[in-house]
């Protein structure tokens, strides 16, 4: 389920390192689903303004209570040679961002993270709500959020077993407090605001 966004087809399969070196040149954002590339055109600027702010907001969360993740913006996480996902936002472990960062790698493994954010994007929601849910959830990894910037709306999952629970929604105008690896309290509607 790609919506505006394109599957491609190569002479080859691609593996996560084609991926990786196609992402050092690339004018879309490419990324691996089950061995399928998968581009979808770059960001607006209202999805760059939300990813900034929503990645301030987790990372005073992170300091105020819970020292041992670090956040990021549009890293790479990897699983094999199959799967290379790229969420607008991913919170790490710390012993991970260190590592990372002192060994310049590309990407992070599914363990490393405890929250993937994605910021929907106009012909890419499909992926977002269906696919790289049920990834994430595969991969286990702890908390997933999907923040739509048209509607500045947020939908939190928390996983149950193998599988995502939704376990949260924050609507503008409303101050509330959602779960992830601690609990984040936010008005989403203050996302999209300017200085």
């Amino acid at each position: 389920m790609c919506g505006g966004c394109v599957k491609a087809v190569f002479d080859r399969e691609w593996t996560a390192d084609d991926v990786i070196a196609a992402q050092e040149t690339s004018l879309v954002r490419v990324e691996l689903l089950d061995g399928v590339v998968v581009m979808s055109p770059l960001s607006s600027v209202r999805h760059q303004h939300v990813c900034v702010s929503l990645s301030a907001v987790l990372a005073r969360a992170a300091v105020d209570g819970r020292n041992d993740v670090v956040v990021f913006r549009h890293s790479n996480v990897r699983r094999g040679d199959r799967d290379l996902l790229r969420p607008d936002i991913a919170v790490v472990g710390t012993a991970a961002a260190e590592s990372g960062v002192e060994g310049d790698h590309t990407a992070f493994a599914p363990e490393d993270v405890v929250l993937a954010v994605e910021v929907l994007s106009a012909g890419h929601q499909g992926v977002d709500r269906v696919d790289k849910l049920a990834k994430y959830a595969q991969w286990a990894i702890e908390s997933y959020w999907v923040v739509d910037p048209k509607q500045s709306t947020i939908e939190t999952f928390t996983l149950s077993g193998t599988e995502y629970v939704a376990s949260g929604t924050a609507e503008p105008g409303a101050v509330v407090t959602l779960p992830a690896f601690t609990p984040i309290t936010l008005d989403p509607g203050a996302l999209l605001r300017v200085g």
